[in-house]
């Protein structure tokens, strides 16, 4: 069945949906779709206390 090979390469996809230097922080919706919100790493949410 061709399924299986279509299945195996959107595991890898899913498991960093984000490009280099990019984090995700969610999902958000676009064009009806959900799709994963990445950010810039250094732009997180998480902010730190000095």
């Amino acid at each position: 069945m061709a399924n299986t090979s279509k299945t195996s390469s959107s595991k890898s996809s899913e498991k960093d949906p984000c490009w280099k230097g990019y984090e995700q922080v969610g999902m958000k919706s676009k064009d009806g779709k959900q799709v994963p919100n990445c950010v810039p790493e250094n732009k997180s949410t998480s902010k730190k206390k000095s």
